[in-house]
């Protein structure tokens, strides 16, 4: 699960600058799509605004993660499988889980140990 390239464009948004990225996959495919800013103090680009949404290599929604202005988890955020379907919401109230629903359990792989 490589990534090739991201692209950044710069935008404005109340006042504040913030970069968009897309990041792909070796295969073309969107991996990470979201707008960042920098931390208090800090210029690194790395504090997530608004929806960061996350894509497995076939294509398919992994998540779509809410965050507030400053970099907290805040609102809903989904979780799905590899084949689409929501396996998991969860409410957080800046970086405090208020409320999670889970419609499926994450599959374990069974590993043979020798």
């Amino acid at each position: 699960m490589s990534k090739l390239r991201t692209e950044v464009v710069f935008v404005e948004r109340n006042g504040r600058t913030l970069s968009k990225r897309t990041s792909y996959y070796e295969n073309g495919q969107i991996a990470q799509i979201g707008l960042y800013g920098n931390g208090q103090g800090q210029w690194s680009w790395k504090v997530p605004v608004g929806v960061e949404k996350s894509y497995f290599e076939n294509g398919q929604l992994e998540s779509e993660i809410s965050y507030n202005e400053a970099g907290s988890k805040d609102g809903e955020s989904y979780y799905y499988n590899k084949n689409g379907k929501l396996i998991r919401k969860c409410i957080h109230s800046n970086d405090v889980l208020v409320q999670e629903e889970v419609f499926e359990l994450p599959v374990i792989e069974k590993v043979k140990l020798t």
